[in-house]
C-alpha cells in the first residue's frame, strides 16, 4: 500500500480545505511553536480509527471540530480524509487501484467513515490499516512524549512493539472477535437447552390436556341445547314487549302534534311585536347617541378655553423675558465701545518701541560679529600651540610608559619562568590520581551490589504489599457478605416476629408440648391443629376422648407419640399422626389403617381415605411451630456471623497494620536503594573527575614545557626593546619653552572670547525683547478683532429680540379674543343637550310598555314548549325502549349466530312454548359445574402437540449446529494463537538483530539486546531493554542519561520498522533531546532508509540540520491567528536549479 495524499478540512486549526503531498523520501513539516504541525498528524491518526480524544489532545472528540477565532467562525464538522494505493504491478493505471478513506464528525453526531464514498464501519477501517502495518497506535507514529512514554513503560506495555513489528494488530482483533462470538454461542446453547427442557414438560402436559379435551366436548354438547332453549324463551318475550311499545308511540305523536300547532301560533304573535319594539329602540339609540356627541364636544370646548388661557399666560412671561435681554445688551454695546479706545491706545504706544530697536539692531549685529571673529583667530592659533606641546608631553609619556612597562614585563616573566619550572619539578614528583581511581572503581562494583540486592528487596515487598492488599480486599469481601446474611437474617427475624405477633399461641396447647429437636420441622406441619386450639372450652377446643380401636402403624411409620410429649387431651391425636421416610405415596396409603395420617421426607401430608397435601417447608412461617424453630435457628446464626465478622475485622486490622509496616519498610528500602543510586552516581562523577584530572595533568605538562619556551622568547624581545626605547627620550628644556610661549597666546584668547560674548548677550536680549514686542502688538490686534466680532453679535441678537417681541404681541392680541367666543359656543351646546334629553324620556316610556307585551307572550310560549317537551321526552323514552329492544334483538341475533350457528328467523321452528325457564337454568348450571369440575382445559391441545414436538425437533439441530460452530471457534482461537506465538517469535529474534546492529552503528560501538523476562508464553511475556553504551556496563534504559535514551530507543523504533516496514514512517520532534552529532547520524541513518526500502517518511523538526537533509519541506504558519496554512519547497528541485545556474 502507498499512502499519496493526506486532505484536512475544518479539522482542528485547520479551517479551510488543504492538502499535504507525500512523496517518495524525507518530507519535512517546519513551523514555530503552537502554529498547527502535529495537528497534521493528529488528523493522520483521527482517519485510521482513533477513538480517544485524549490522545488527540482534547477533552472531548468535538475539539478536533474548528473552533473559530476573531475573523472567523466556528464549523459544525470536521473531515480528513487520506488517498492510498495498492501496488499491483498488473494494474496499468495507478489511479484504478487509488482509494480515498475518510472520515467525517458533526457536532454532537459522532464520526462517519467512507471508502470512496461508500460508508463502512470503524472497525473496517481499523482492520484495513492494521493488515497493512498502519494505525493511529502504529509504531510507525511516533509523536511528541512516545519516546518517554516507551522509556518508561512496563515490558508487559512494551511487548506492545513486537506485536506490531510481527504484524497481529489484525490477529489480535480477530481473535478477539472469534472470542465474543464463542461466548455468545455458549450463552445461546445454554438458552437452547433451558428452552428444550422447558419443552419436554410442555409435551407431557399438553397430552394430559388431549384426554380431558374430550370429556370436555361432551358436557359442551349439553350446554349448548339449554342454551338454545333459553335463547329461544328470550327472543320470545322480546317481540312480545316491542309490539306493546308500538301502540303506545302512535299515541304519544298525536298529542305532540297538538301542542306544536298552539306554539306556532303564539311565536307569530311574539314576531309582531319584536317589529313594533325595533324602530323605537332604534330612535332611542340615536337620541342617546346625539346627546353623547353634543357632550363630547362640550368637553372639548372647556379644554380648549383652559389650553388658550395657559398660552396667553405663556406669551405675556416670553415678553417680559425679551425685554429683560434687550437691556442686558444695550449695557454690553457700551462696553464693548470703552474696550477697543484702550486698545488703540496700547499698540500705539508698543509700534514706537518696535521702531526704535528695528533702528539699532543692524549696529548691534554687526559689532557681535566682529567680536566673535578676532576671538575665533585667538582660539585657532591657541589651539595649534596646545597641541604641539600635549604632542611632546605624549610622546615623552608614552616612551617612559613603555620603559616602565617593558621593565615590570621582564620582571613578570622572569618570574613566570620559574614559577613554570617549579610547577614541571612538582608535578613530577606527585602521582596520586591512579591510586584513587582504582579505589573508586572498588567501591563501585560494591554499590551495584547493593542495588542489586535491595532491588531484589523492594520486589519481595511489593509482592507481599500485594498479597496483602488482596488478603485485605478479600477479608473486606467476607465480612460484606456476612454483614449482608446478618441484614437478609435481620429481614427475617422481624417477619417471624411480626407472624409470632399477629398469630399469638399463649393459650393453645402448641406452647404445652415438647418435640424431641430432629424432628421439629419435619412434623411441624401436621401439628397447624394444635395451633389455635386449647384444652378449655373455646372456638376450638380438644376433649379427651378413649380410642375404640386402635390400629398400630406400620414399623416404617414412626407415630408422634413416640416423639411429641404433650397434655393426654391429644394423645389419640399423637398415636393417629405418624411420621416417615418413604416417598411413595401409593405404599404409604396401602399401609395406612382409619383415622391414620403421615407427613414422609418430601414434606407431604398423606391421610388414611387419599387426601395428599403437598408442605412447602422452606417457608419460615408456614406455622407456629416452624416459625419459632427458625426464629432461634436465626438468632444463633446471627450470633456465630457476629462473632465471624469481629474475627474478621480484628484479622483486618493485622493484616492493615502488617501493609502500614511492609509500605514503610518498602518506603526505607527505596530511600535506601535512591540514596545508593545517588552515592553510586557521586562515584561515578568522581571516577570521571579523576580520568578527567589525569587527563588534564599530562595535558598541563605539555602546556608548560611550551609555556617555558615562550617565556624565554618572551624575556629576549622584551630587552631588545627596552635598548631601542632609551635612545628615544625627549629633553625638559623643549617643553618649557612651549608652555611659556602657550601661556601668553591663551590670555589674548581669554581676554577676546569675553568681549565676544558680553556683545552676543547683548544682541540676543535685543532680539529677544523685539519678538515679545512684536508678539503683544499681534495680540492686540486679535483682541481688536474680537471685541470687534462682539459688537457685530451684540446687535443682530439686539434686532432679532426686538423682532420676536413684536411677534408675541401680535400673536397675544389674537389669543385674547378666542376664550370669550369659546364660551359662547359651549352655552349653545348645553340648550340643545337638555332638548335631546326630555325627547329621550319619552321614546323610553313607550319601549317599556312594549318590552312588557313581549315578555308577557314569550312567558306563554316557554310553558307550552315544556308540556310538549315532557310529551317529547315520552316520546322519546318509548323510542329509546323500542331502540333498546332492537339493540337487544341485534345483539341476541349475534349470539344466537355465534352460539348455534342459525338463522334467527330457524330459531323457534323448534320452540316448545311449555318449557319452564328456570327449570333450564338448574339443568344448565349443574351441566358448567360439570365441566368446571373437570378443570382448565386446551381445546387445541392436540394440534399444539404436533406444533411443539416439530419445534422441539428443530431445536436440537440448532443446538447441534452450535455444538459444532463451537467446536470450530474454538480451534480457530488455538490457529490465531498459534500462528500468533510463531510469528512474534520471528519477529522478536529479527527485531533484536536488527536493533543490536542499530544500536552500535547510533552509539558508534557498544552492545544491546532486547529480552524477554518470561519463556512461558510470549504473548504474555514483558519487553525488557538492556543496553551497554561505549565503556559503561550493561544496564537497563531507565539508569541511561536522556540523551543515550533517546538515541536507544530511536534504534529499536527503527529495528521494529526494519522488520515490518509501513508505507508511511512519522516522527514527530524526536531529534529534539539528541546532539548536532547524533542529529548527523539520526539523518543519515533515515536516508538510508529512504533509499533501501519504498517507505516515505514524514518528519516534524525544529532542527536546521534535519532540515537542511530532507527532500521536501512543508512550512506550517498561522496567517491569521488560530488558522494553520502550509507552504511547500521541493529542496531537491531548488538544489538542480542552484547547480544549474552556476554552470551558465
Amino acid at each position: 500500500m502507498e499512502l499519496k495524499k493526506i486532505k484536512l478540512h475544518g479539522f482542528k486549526s485547520f479551517d479551510k480545505p488543504t492538502e499535504l503531498d507525500i512523496y517518495p523520501g524525507l518530507t519535512g513539516i517546519v513551523g514555530p511553536n503552537g502554529c498547527g504541525k502535529s495537528n497534521i498528524l493528529d488528523g493522520l491518526q483521527w482517519v485510521m480509527g482513533e477513538t480517544s480524544y485524549k490522545n488527540l489532545r482534547g477533552s472531548e472528540m468535538d475539539d478536533v471540530i474548528f473552533s473559530g477565532t476573531d475573523t472567523s467562525v466556528s464549523r459544525n464538522f470536521a473531515e480528513v480524509s487520506v488517498v492510498v494505493s495498492e501496488n499491483k504491478l498488473s494494474s496499468k493505471n495507478n489511479s484504478d487501484n487509488e482509494f480515498e478513506i475518510r472520515r467525517r464528525i458533526e457536532r454532537n453526531s459522532g464520526s462517519k467513515y467512507f471508502i470512496n464514498s461508500i460508508e463502512k464501519r470503524a472497525k473496517d477501517v481499523q482492520l484495513f490499516f492494521a493488515d497493512n502495518s498502519l494505525g493511529p497506535h502504529s509504531v510507525s507514529i511516533v509523536k511528541q512524549g512516545n519516546i518517554n512514554q516507551l522509556i518508561e513503560a512496563k515490558p508487559s506495555e512494551r511487548r506492545k512493539i513486537l506485536e506490531e513489528a510481527a504484524g497481529i494488530s489484525g490477529l489480535h482483533h480477530r481473535k478477539h472477535e472469534a472470542i465474543l462470538r464463542l461466548n455468545a454461542t455458549k450463552t445461546n446453547i445454554e438458552r437452547i437447552n433451558d428452552v428444550i427442557n422447558e419443552i419436554n414438560t410442555q409435551l407431557s402436559s399438553l397430552k394430559r390436556q388431549y384426554n380431558q379435551a374430550e370429556k370436555f366436548k361432551i358436557i359442551a354438547s349439553k350446554i349448548r341445547q339449554f342454551e338454545k332453549e333459553l335463547l329461544q324463551i328470550e327472543w320470545n318475550a322480546l317481540t312480545d314487549r316491542e309490539s306493546e311499545l308500538k301502540n303506545q308511540i302512535s299515541t304519544k305523536e298525536n298529542t305532540i302534534q297538538l301542542q306544536k300547532n298552539k306554539i306556532n301560533e303564539l311565536q307569530i304573535k311574539e314576531g309582531n311585536l319584536k317589529k313594533q319594539i325595533q324602530p323605537i329602540r332604534d330612535d332611542y339609540n340615536s337620541t342617546s347617541e346625539e346627546i353623547q356627541k353634543k357632550s363630547s364636544s362640550l368637553l372639548n370646548i372647556r379644554n380648549e378655553i383652559q389650553y388658550t388661557t395657559e398660552r396667553i399666560n405663556n406669551t405675556k412671561s416670553q415678553i417680559s423675558i425679551i425685554k429683560q435681554d434687550i437691556l442686558r445688551e444695550e449695557k454690553n454695546r457700551a462696553d464693548y465701545k470703552e474696550q477697543l479706545q484702550k486698545l488703540a491706545i496700547k499698540k500705539e504706544e508698543l509700534q514706537r518701541n518696535l521702531n526704535e530697536i528695528n533702528r539699532i539692531e543692524h549696529e548691534v549685529i554687526e559689532s557681535s560679529i566682529d567680536a566673535t571673529q578676532n576671538y575665533k583667530s585667538l582660539e585657532e592659533e591657541y589651539n595649534i600651540f596646545l597641541s604641539k606641546l600635549v604632542v611632546r608631553k605624549t610622546e615623552k609619556k608614552t616612551i617612559e610608559n613603555q620603559i616602565n612597562e617593558i621593565e615590570k614585563e621582564i620582571i613578570h616573566h622572569s618570574a613566570e619562568l620559574d614559577r613554570l619550572v617549579q610547577d614541571e619539578k612538582k608535578i613530577k614528583l606527585e602521582n596520586r590520581h591512579e591510586k584513587d581511581r582504582q579505589s573508586l572503581i572498588e567501591k563501585q562494583i560494591l554499590l551495584e551490589n547493593n542495588i542489586k540486592t535491595l532491588l531484589i528487596d523492594i520486589s519481595e515487598k511489593e509482592s507481599l504489599k500485594e498479597k496483602l492488599l488482596e488478603d485485605i480486599q478479600n477479608n473486606k469481601n467476607q465480612i460484606s457478605e456476612l454483614n449482608l446474611k446478618n441484614k437478609q437474617l435481620t429481614i427475617s427475624r422481624e417477619n417471624i416476629e411480626t407472624y409470632l405477633k399477629e398469630n399469638d399461641t399463649s393459650d393453645s396447647i402448641i406452647d404445652s408440648i415438647d418435640v424431641e429437636d430432629n424432628y421439629k420441622l419435619l412434623v411441624s406441619s401436621i401439628l397447624e391443629d394444635l395451633e389455635n386450639s386449647t384444652l378449655d372450652e373455646n372456638t376450638k377446643y380438644w376433649l379427651l376422648k378413649k380410642a375404640t380401636h386402635l390400629n398400630n402403624f406400620d414399623k416404617s411409620i414412626k407415630p408422634l407419640s413416640e416423639v411429641v410429649q404433650g397434655p393426654k387431651e391429644i394423645s389419640l391425636f399423637l398415636k393417629f399422626t405418624g411420621f416417615t421416610e418413604e416417598k411413595d405415596i401409593k405404599k404409604i396409603l396401602e399401609l395406612l389403617e382409619p383415622g391414620q395420617q403421615v407427613i414422609n421426607s418430601d414434606d407431604k401430608i398423606i391421610r388414611w381415605d387419599g387426601l395428599i397435601k403437598k408442605i412447602n417447608i422452606n417457608n419460615e412461617t408456614s406455622n407456629i411451630l416452624a416459625a419459632k424453630i427458625n426464629f432461634k435457628n436465626n438468632l444463633d446464626q446471627t450470633e456465630i456471623i457476629n462473632t465471624e465478622i469481629i474475627k474478621l475485622e480484628n484479622q483486618q486490622k493485622q493484616i492493615e497494620s502488617k501493609y502500614k509496616l511492609t509500605i514503610e519498610k518498602e518506603k526505607e528500602l527505596k530511600e535506601l536503594w535512591s540514596a545508593k543510586i545517588n552515592e553510586q552516581q557521586e562515584n561515578i562523577n568522581s571516577l570521571q573527575m579523576i580520568n578527567d584530572e589525569i587527563i588534564l595533568t599530562q595535558e598541563i605538562t605539555t602546556q608548560i614545557k611550551t609555556k617555558i619556551n615562550t617565556e624565554n622568547e618572551t624575556l629576549k624581545s622584551l630587552n631588545s626593546r627596552l635598548q631601542s626605547l632609551r635612545t628615544q627620550t625627549i629633553k625638559q628644556d623643549d617643553i618649557d619653552v612651549l608652555e611659556k610661549d602657550l601661556v601668553k597666546i591663551r590670555q589674548e584668547f581669554y581676554n577676546a572670547k569675553t568681549i565676544a560674548d558680553m556683545k552676543e548677550t547683548n544682541t540676543q536680549n535685543l532680539l529677544k525683547e523685539k519678538r515679545e514686542l512684536e508678539k503683544n502688538l499681534e495680540d492686540i490686534v486679535a483682541s481688536e478683532d474680537s471685541w470687534e466680532n462682539r459688537k457685530i453679535q451684540s446687535d443682530s441678537h439686539l434686532q432679532e429680540l426686538n423682532s420676536r417681541i413684536e411677534n408675541l404681541d401680535i400673536q397675544l392680541n389674537k389669543l385674547q379674543h378666542i376664550p370669550s367666543q369659546l364660551e359662547n359656543e359651549q352655552k349653545e351646546i348645553d340648550l340643545s343637550i337638555q332638548d335631546l334629553s326630555k325627547r329621550r324620556l319619552t321614546i323610553q316610556e313607550e319601549l317599556l310598555m312594549k318590552e312588557n307585551e313581549f315578555e308577557a307572550n314569550s312567558a306563554n310560549v316557554k310553558i307550552q314548549e315544556n308540556n310538549l317537551s315532557r310529551e317529547s321526552e315520552s316520546l322519546v323514552h318509548a323510542k329509546a325502549q323500542i331502540e333498546n329492544l332492537e339493540e337487544k334483538k341485534i345483539d341476541l341475533k349475534d349470539k344466537i349466530k355465534i352460539n348455534l350457528e342459525i338463522d334467527v328467523d330457524n330459531l323457534l321452528d323448534d320452540f316448545n312454548y311449555e318449557l319452564d325457564k328456570e327449570t333450564i337454568i338448574d339443568a344448565l348450571a349443574a351441566a358448567h359445574k360439570q365441566r368446571e369440575q373437570i378443570g382448565a382445559v386446551n381445546l387445541t391441545a392436540e394440534d399444539e402437540y404436533i406444533e411443539v414436538r416439530n419445534r422441539y425437533d428443530q431445536l436440537k439441530i440448532e443446538r447441534d449446529d452450535l455444538l459444532s460452530a463451537t467446536e470450530n471457534l474454538q480451534k480457530g482461537i488455538v490457529e490465531i494463537d498459534k500462528e500468533a506465538r510463531a510469528r512474534l517469535l520471528n519477529s522478536y529474534e529479527n527485531v533484536n538483530n536488527n536493533f543490536k546492529l542499530l544500536f552500535e552503528k547510533l552509539f558508534d560501538g557498544g552492545k544491546a539486546e532486547l529480552r524477554l523476562n518470561t519463556e512461558e508464553d510470549i504473548l504474555e511475556s514483558g519487553l525488557d531493554i538492556i543496553a551497554w553504551p561505549p565503556g559503561k556496563k550493561p544496564q537497563t534504559i531507565s539508569l541511561l542519561s536522556g540523551g543515550e535514551q533517546a538515541l536507544t530507543v530511536i534504534a529499536l523504533i527503527i529495528a521494529v520498522f526494519l522488520e515490518n516496514p509501513s508505507p508511511i514512517c512519522i516522527l514527530d520532534e524526536v531529534d529534539a533531546p539528541l546532539d548536532d552529532n547524533n542529529v548527523k547520524k539520526f539523518c543519515d541513518l533515515l536516508d538510508e532508509l529512504s533509499k533501501s526500502t519504498q517507505t516515505k517518511f514524514l518528519i516534524v523538526t525544529h532542527h536546521p540540520y534535519t532540515m537542511s537533509r530532507m527532500d521536501r519541506l512543508y512550512g506550517v504558519t498561522m496567517a491569521k491567528r488560530g488558522e494553520s496554512v502550509i507552504l511547500s519547497v521541493d529542496l531537491n528541485q531548488a538544489e538542480n536549479i542552484v547547480k544549474e545556474n552556476n554552470v551558465a
